[in-house]
Formats: C-alpha cells, sequence, structure tokens
C-alpha cells in the first residue's frame, strides 16, 4: 500500500466490536479473549462484509454510522447467537 493510502475497513466488523460488549454483559458471558475471539468469528462468518475506505475521520463516522442503522439488527442477531453457543461451548484450553 503506497503513503496516505488507508486500508480497507470492514463496516460490519466495526460494528460488531462495538456491540460486542454489551451482548457479553446482557448474555453472562464471560469477558475473555477467547469468548471475544470465538464470538466474533462466529458472528462474522454468518454476516456479509461491507469494506470501505477513507481517509477523513469524520467521515469514517459517518460511514460507520449510516451503515449501523441498516446493519445493526443483523449484526446484534448474529452475535446474540454466537455468544449463546459460546456460554454453553466455551473454548478448552488445551
Amino acid at each position: 500500500m503506497s503513503e496516505g493510502q488507508e486500508k480497507p475497513i470492514n463496516v460490519v466488523k466495526e460494528i460488531a466490536l462495538d456491540l460486542l460488549p454489551g451482548v457479553l454483559r446482557k448474555l453472562d458471558v464471560d469477558d475473555t479473549a477467547a469468548n471475544r475471539e470465538d464470538i466474533l468469528a462466529l458472528a462474522l462468518n454468518r454476516l456479509p462484509q461491507k469494506y470501505v475506505t477513507t481517509s477523513y475521520g469524520k467521515l469514517y463516522a459517518e460511514m460507520i454510522n449510516n451503515f449501523r442503522v441498516q446493519y445493526e439488527t443483523d449484526v446484534l442477531t448474529s452475535l446474540t447467537k454466537a455468544a449463546i453457543i459460546v456460554r454453553e461451548r466455551p473454548r478448552k484450553d488445551t
């Protein structure tokens, strides 16, 4: 990537990262790195990707907010389903 260019950002992932702490609290799932990773992986694999690029912070924030309206319910549903799975069958340390 050349200097000054921004990396593509998955807006759906950004929304999921923002909503995840609330889902963990609401469903009483232990807030561990392993649980967060597993829940995000399960949830994001069930959701469409939506990549954007921008070099302007304000524009980026506006895009996130616009996509949030469109995708938040789907992301929250996917995170909830994934959190229930992880809560019932947490990763075992081997």
